[in-house]
């Protein structure tokens, strides 16, 4: 298990590069130099030459994405998100943020919808479809594309491409579960009851098709967690850790629960196992100092 608040998002871009295509080459290239007018023109022959490569979806994708790029400028100073500005005197007045054109950006979806269709096993752009709603803050529109992903996987049974058409970097029953969980981060992130929510989904949706990760049970025990609801969460870290024993940090958060519910006992036991590991002492010696206080 990554640790949860340590991932680096999954990369929206399309590696170009790998078969050596002199299309893909020279977009790159032409993508690298900003040179837009470069890459159009060889997207256009691209689409002319092979109109049915799922890598031509993938870079018209990231070509249109880029030009639907804003940075936008807002004097309403309780606009969220983005950096705030002020006044000399100290008043919020206003914000700069990160947008995107929602035409184009509407047509980045569409030829990325479009590729998938004609390559349904590619997960790349599944992905990327998934993050753009990301970011523009519409979770619903993300966890359906992420739910039909796998609903159709299910379906097919045909393996998963990745980036031109190869495999997977790491097994599926690895990859997947992690990469769910990557897109959990940022939802977590918000310490919102609505962020919140949405990992919840994720979550379970990990679990439904994955259900032998440690990962659904162990954020989902996180979820119950911080709602308090502490024996459902406790059962849920049990979970997690009869499928992957010896990890620190569920070992940290059965002791944690179950020093909530005042089970001692049982939280020396967690806290002794925790202490063996090399990345789990300095919570061991943290959560050793609660359990000395309880009753």
């Amino acid at each position: 298990m990554r640790k949860l608040f340590a991932f680096t998002v999954l990369a929206l871009t399309f590696s170009v590069a790998g078969r050596a295509q002199t299309y893909q080459t020279d977009f790159r290239r032409a993508m690298q130099a900003q040179d837009t007018a470069q890459a159009r023109q060889v997207l256009a022959a691209w689409q002319q030459k092979k109109p049915q490569d799922p890598d031509w979806y993938a870079a018209n994708f990231n070509y249109l994405l880029k030009k639907a790029y804003r940075v936008v400028l807002s004097a309403d100073p309780n606009k969220k998100g983005g950096l705030t500005f002020s006044k000399p005197g100290g008043e919020a007045a206003g914000s700069i943020s990160e947008g995107y054109e929602p035409t184009l950006l509407a047509a980045a979806r569409s030829t990325l919808r479009d590729g998938i269709r004609l390559a349904p096993d590619r997960l790349d752009m599944r992905f990327g479809l998934a993050k753009t709603y990301e970011m523009t803050q519409e979770p619903a529109a993300e966890i359906e594309v992420l739910a039909a992903a796998l609903a159709d996987r299910q379906a097919s049974g045909k393996p998963w491409r990745w980036r031109d058409g190869e495999r997977l970097p790491e097994a599926e029953k690895d990859f997947i579960p992690e990469s769910l969980e990557d897109y959990m981060l940022p939802y977590w992130q918000l310490q919102s009851a609505e962020g919140d929510e949405v990992v919840r989904q994720l979550a379970e949706l990990l679990g439904k098709y994955y259900p032998e990760s440690s990962l659904a049970p162990f954020n989902l025990g996180t979820y119950y967690a911080q709602k308090k609801q502490w024996q459902k969460s406790l059962e849920l870290f049990q979970q997690a850790n009869s499928r992957k024993p010896n990890d620190w940090q569920t070992l940290a958060n059965l002791t944690k629960v179950e020093i909530e519910l005042g089970h001692k006992a049982q939280a020396q036991q967690y806290v002794a196992a925790l202490r063996k590991l090399p990345e789990g002492r300095a919570a061991a010696t943290d959560l050793s100092k609660e359990i000395r206080a309880m009753k």
